[in-house]
């Protein structure tokens, strides 16, 4: 795994998901791993290992958050949240299977996520996009422009194409477009280095 630059990150241990314990606990079950480990190769499987860390931790602090609900598969189908699995029909259980090695990588990711052996690269994330993607689609008139950035919101981190943002301050959604004071953003390079501001 190319995760360079992550554990000379000041304060890094401040990123693992809270009570990875009880977390463990909700991805027992080869159909909780299975279920991440397809919708995490479906979102980001050409974002590197970084990339599907950052997917692997939104599905954690989405589970931990108990907003979309209590269990991997609960959240993982909430309507409309992960693009994949809205184009499958709604059930993760359509997206393709993915092999063994695939599997395996998300599973080592997930795992070291659930020790507490690899700090969140996401610093604590609920929502993703790919901004271009999205601008793309706001230009050509399919999505509302309001949808870009989340409203033009600063994101928490950015990892390969996507961008990660967090809460906002009340919890209800996409982070507020300034960020609160002491709050910072992520970002990891190609080279798998974690940068406190883009150079």
């Amino acid at each position: 795994m190319a995760f360079a630059g992550a554990p000379a990150l000041a304060g890094a241990q401040d990123l693992i998901p809270p009570d990875t314990a009880q977390l463990r606990g909700r991805v027992t079950t080869a159909s909780a791993r299975e279920a991440i480990a397809r919708v995490t190769w479906a979102e980001a499987a050409g974002q590197g290992d970084s990339g599907l860390a950052g997917v692997v931790d939104t599905i954690l602090n989405r589970l931990a958050s108990g907003r979309w609900g209590g269990d991997v598969d609960t959240v993982v189908n909430a309507r409309g949240q992960f693009e994949p699995v809205l184009r499958a029909g709604g059930d993760w259980r359509n997206l393709p299977a993915v092999s063994a090695a695939q599997r395996a990588r998300v599973d080592t990711l997930l795992n070291l996520a659930l020790d507490g052996r690899l700090p969140d690269p996401t610093a604590g994330a609920l929502f993703f996009q790919n901004p271009k993607i999205v601008a793309a689609r706001a230009a050509a008139g399919r999505v509302s422009p309001r949808l870009v950035d989340f409203g033009g919101r600063r994101p928490v981190a950015t990892i390969g194409d996507h961008a990660f943002y967090g809460p906002e301050p009340g919890g209800a959604g996409p982070p507020a477009s300034k960020p609160e004071p002491g709050e910072r953003g992520l970002f990891v390079l190609a080279d798998g280095a974690i940068v406190e501001d883009l150079p």
